[in-house]
């Protein structure tokens, strides 16, 4: 009987190893399958000849072809980390594209997901690409999207195309937006305004005496002032809220869906943080550089061009810098 139970168990030992060992092999088998499936599917991606894009539920990207790279100017390790959003979607239409991706996470439709869409997208040097796109959702919450470019629809026209200079979009010195894009990103959000009621402020930000400033720090410390608060007033900035270098010491943030009341308290923010640069200056009362403000509001009821609009701006500047109505103080 003792011998008998020793067999079994000796039997019993041998079939669990042997199944073991099967089960070990039938993984790594799959693994392998699955190692295998996936180069191919990354060989077919680098193949077609759209640009593939992959973000997960944050909007991060997470893959980046070599079609991509060649069509946004961003190469992989630039782009991968980054939201999308904050690379490839103008600033104007930042907010409709997070709108979009966070209703399909609460599991509404979406405007934008399984469906072609005819929009614009954002080049690294800031000029825009009309593009097509098809957007569709991928695993673990994330998305995955094809892009190509929109071609002419005759070989004439894409020549003349073709033969246009390209509107650099962006300001050399800090890669903000310049005016030309706050511009043309106006005059899309008076539309908006316009027709569906939205409201906006904008924020000119101006640094104080800067001219003299330059002359007695030189031009290269001056640019490496408009770098830091420049960086400064990006990275404090809002998700949807887009900074424009206007001019050499000003800059507008644009405030979506902001009253005057709520883009004051979002301005004071922004030059709190500018005011932690702690930037020495010796001829300014306080011995640090400053900043003013101005806020102008667009909005149904006051809804105006932009010349105006920065009219108004510059206006309530003036009036923060010269409380007292000084006007022959200069920069």
């Amino acid at each position: 009987m003792v011998a008998l139970l020793a067999v079994l168990l000796a039997l019993a030992v041998i079939a669990g190893v042997w199944y073991g060992a099967t089960s070990r092999r039938r993984l790594l088998d799959a693994e392998a399958s699955v190692a295998i499936r996936d180069r191919g599917v990354a060989r077919m991606l680098e193949a077609v000849a759209e640009a593939f894009v992959a973000f997960d539920a944050a909007g991060v990207i997470t893959s980046w072809s070599a079609n991509s790279e060649q069509l946004f100017g961003w190469s992989r390790a630039d782009a991968l980390g980054k939201r999308m959003t904050d690379t490839l979607i103008p600033g104007i239409h930042r907010q409709a594209y997070e709108d979009a991706l966070a209703a399909l996470a609460l599991g509404s439709d979406s405007a934008i997901v399984d469906k072609p869409l005819a929009t614009t997208a954002r080049h690294s040097d800031g000029h825009e690409i009309s593009v097509e796109m098809r957007i569709w959702a991928g695993e673990q919450g994330g998305f995955n999207a094809f892009v190509r470019v929109v071609a002419a629809s005759a070989p004439e026209e894409h020549a003349v195309l073709d033969s246009r200079p390209i509107i650099t979009l962006t300001d050399p010195l800090t890669s903000l937006g310049n005016r030309q894009l706050l511009e043309k990103d106006l005059a899309v959000y008076e539309g908006q305004v316009a027709r569906y009621g939205r409201r906006s402020c904008i924020a000119l930000i101006d640094i104080d005496d800067f001219t003299r400033y330059n002359e007695r720090y030189g031009r290269d410390k001056g640019d490496e002032v408009i770098v830091a608060i420049a960086d400064r007033l990006a990275s404090r900035s809002r998700s949807g809220d887009s900074v424009y270098r206007v001019g050499g010491d000003e800059f507008i943030c644009l405030l979506p869906e902001q009253t005057l009341e709520t883009g004051a308290i979002a301005v004071e923010r922004m030059c709190r943080s500018v005011a932690e640069l702690a930037i020495p200056d010796e001829d300014s009362p306080t011995g640090l550089l400053t900043v003013s403000t101005g806020l102008a509001l667009l909005d149904a009821e006051h809804l105006k061009a932009t010349a105006e609009l920065m009219k108004d701006a510059e206006a309530a500047l003036h009036r923060t810098r010269y409380p007292d109505g000084d006007v022959n103080e200069g920069k």
